[in-house]
Formats: structure tokens, sequence, C-alpha cells
């Protein structure tokens, strides 16, 4: 009995050691990447700053008053010179109407002593009307003359404070913060409602000083934010900083297409050369090591043709969207496993994968 379990064992062995030479021989293969050693690495400032209109006012009235009527709402686009609001005008239209009919009475009277006058000079040569008689007429002529001319000016006075009691838009654009209601009293230069102009935007940003004094008119930057991401030429660069925040404020123009609104927060993606030695990886190349540390998984070619992982340590310098620029114990031609570290090991000998 014992002598066939021993059989049966040799037996079950000599099927099973196939089978294990045959899991040795298959080797796992891993995505990998030849790496190249750079001096230097380009990283992306960012410095938030917003869009704003390349034009804005804030409007009022030139008079003071009570606002009989508001045309435009809060958003609403508009044209130049059209109206947005009036003012009561009933006190005007009545003073208007007191100087017209001054007016036809002066009017009246001077047209009877220019009559008078031409009389008088008739009678004058015949010798019936005295020089201090044609005198006197001549300066009520000249004085009805007078109050005409200032009957005038009051009315072209009431002309213009009616013209001023409607506010309009000074150009085309967007109302932006409405603050007027009708009934509402204001006074004279209250900003009451601002208009913005669209379709032409803008953005402002606060640079420190060490990069923006490279800058230049016409430079092309990245900009984005909600509205994506879009190219934008540098339109000013201030020659002197913020004492508050020690920056130089730059303005960019965007695309005319770019849907960016007044008041979007935006970013400017400045790009800045960093002399650091060192190469770039996938982020899902690093391995969190020991203590806090951070290594790769290298791969050291074997006589079979296979490849023997070995780890070695790095110092992650600058990440940016998915990749990182590290420092460590690797060279240019080497080779870096980029994925699936979690199935690997150090030591295991692997096969790369078809790239």
């Amino acid at each position: 009995m014992e002598r066939f379990i021993v059989l049966k064992g040799l037996v079950a062995a000599a099927l099973i050691l196939p089978l294990l030479a045959q899991a040795e021989v298959t080797l796992q293969n891993v995505s990998s990447t030849a790496i190249e050693r750079l001096p230097a690495y380009e990283a992306q400032r960012l410095f938030a700053g917003r869009v704003i209109g390349s034009q804005r006012a804030d409007i009022g009235f030139e008079l003071a008053g009570q606002v009989a009527e508001v045309t435009v709402e809060d958003g609403q686009q508009v044209k130049a010179g059209e109206i947005l609001a009036r003012l009561d005008t009933r006190a005007l239209v009545i003073e208007k109407a007191e100087l017209t009919a001054a007016r036809r009475e002066v009017g009246a009277r001077l047209d009877q002593l220019d009559k008078d006058l031409i009389r008088f000079n008739n009678l004058r040569e015949s010798g019936y009307v005295s020089v201090g008689q044609l005198d006197e007429l001549r300066s009520r002529r000249a004085e009805a003359a007078a109050q005409l001319s200032q009957v005038d000016a009051r009315l072209n006075g009431v002309a213009l404070r009616m013209k001023k009691s409607s506010m309009t838009a000074p150009f085309a654009g967007e109302i932006s913060t409405q603050q007027l209601e009708k009934g509402f009293l204001v006074s004279a230069g209250q900003p009451l409602m601002q208009l913005v102009v669209t379709g032409n935007t803008e953005a402002v940003f606060g640079i420190s000083d060490r990069l923006g004094r490279n800058l230049i008119y016409g430079q092309s930057l990245a900009v984005s934010g909600d509205f994506g991401e879009w190219p934008a030429s540098i339109i000013s660069v201030a020659q002197n900083l913020d004492w508050r925040t020690q920056t130089r404020t730059v303005r960019v123009q965007l695309p005319v297409d770019a849907p960016a609104v007044d008041g979007n927060t935006a970013y400017l993606h400045l790009p800045e050369t960093r002399d650091v030695a060192g190469f770039w990886l996938p982020l899902t190349a690093l391995l969190e090591d020991v203590r806090g540390t951070w290594a790769v998984y290298s791969l050291a070619a074997v006589e079979d043709g296979s490849y023997q992982l070995r780890k070695r340590s790095v110092q992650p310098v600058y990440q940016y969207q998915g990749r990182v620029f590290v420092d460590g114990e690797l060279k240019t031609g080497d080779r870096v496993v980029t994925a699936g570290l979690h199935r690997v090991s150090p030591g295991l000998h692997v096969s790369l994968a078809a790239e």
C-alpha cells in the first residue's frame, strides 16, 4: 500500500513539474518608456485674474430729479444712443410753455417797435419828431431785443435740461448692475447703472515683477477658465508695480469668439524655464516608497532576453497635467515602467509590452 502511494506521488509530480516550468517561462508584459535627461524644464505658472469688457462706463443723470421711466433691464443689450431711462419733465414742460408765451409777447412788442421806428424816421425827416423821441424809441427797441434774446437763451436751457433728462447709452453694450426703479429720487452724477462692451473682451492679471518684466506687446499666451482655454495676445504691460501687491498689471485681448463674459475668473498660463536637470515621466510611473519618498521601476536587460525590475529612488520636482519631472539615479536611455506598478515587484523578470 505504501509503495502504491509513493508511486502515485511520483506520477503526480511528473505531471505538475512541466506545468510549473511552463509557468515560469511565461513573462508578464509591462508598459515602459525610454527616458531622456534634460538640463532644464519648463514650468507652467498660473496667475488668476478676471475678464473685463474692453470698455465700461458708470452711467447716471446729469440732473437731479425723479425717475419717470426705466426702459432697460439688467443684462439687456443696447445700442449706442438708445434711451435707458427718463426723468420727470412736467415742470420743464410748464416752464417751456411760460417762456414760449413770454417770447411771443416780447416778439410782438419788438415788431411794433420796429414799425414805430420806421414811422418815426419818416416823421423825423419832416420835422415832426425830435431827436430825443427817436433815441428813446431806439432804446426801447434795443431793450425788447435783449429781452427776446434772454427768453431764447432760457428756452435753449430748458431744451438742454429736457435732453439731459433722458439717460442714453454712450456706446453699444450690455447693461450691468442696474440699480434704478421708477419713482426713485436721484442726484446729479449719481451712478445708476453700468454699461459694458460685449464681444470684445479683455482679461487683466497681476504678474510677479520677475516674470512680468520680460513680457512684450503682442506676445501670445494661453488663458483658461470656465469658458475653456483660448489663445490671447498681450495688449499692455504696466511699467510700474502695484505698491500693495508688488505685481505688474498685464492686460490681454481674448478672441472675439471666446465665450468669456465680464466678471469671469481667468487664469494666465505663463511658461517659466527652470535650470534643474531631470527627466519627464507619466505620473503613473511613480511608486510611493518608504518614509514619504518616491521611486520608479527601471528595466535591466538580462541574457535570456527578458528584463529585471530594479527599484530606483527619484525626487519629484514639478507636476503638470499628468506628467512629473523628477531627478534620480537614472540616465538617458534607461527604460522605466509607466503603468501597472501594483502588479510587479523588484527583481521580477518581465517582458516589454508592444508600444
